[in-house]
């Protein structure tokens, strides 16, 4: 009985360990550093409206970052940029959700006009 009481205790303090340890690995392992080139779009509807990113395969990607370098990206309308992040793709099958993109979030950590080689 003793042993059994053992088991059961040693169960109940690991099972978060396992149960919920591995998920900041795997979250970070689904993180990727991209650098993709395209256009800014803007999605939603005024007053709500929200950044997103278009590249040049036509995949989009909903932005996140500062809101001082939302501003400065949406002025940047209509202009080729490379943008340069960490991807958070959103795994095959799943649906996409509020205010998201099927090509992921792009966590914006710097961008550029691109400079095309002609």
């Amino acid at each position: 009985m003793k042993k059994m009481v053992g088991v059961v205790i040693m169960c109940v303090l690991l099972l978060p360990l396992f149960a919920f340890g591995r998920r900041d690995k795997v979250e970070a392992a689904q993180l990727q550093q991209v650098t993709v080139v395209g256009q800014i779009g803007v999605y939603g509807n005024e007053p709500h409206t929200w950044l997103g990113f278009v590249d040049q395969k036509g995949v989009e990607y909903a932005l996140d970052a500062t809101t001082d370098m939302l501003q400065e990206l949406r002025g940047m309308q209509g202009l080729i940029l490379e943008i340069t992040g960490e991807l958070d793709a959103i795994p095959e099958g799943q649906p996409v959700g509020f205010q998201a993109l099927s090509g992921g979030t792009l966590h914006v950590q710097e961008f550029k006009p691109h400079a095309s080689k002609s």
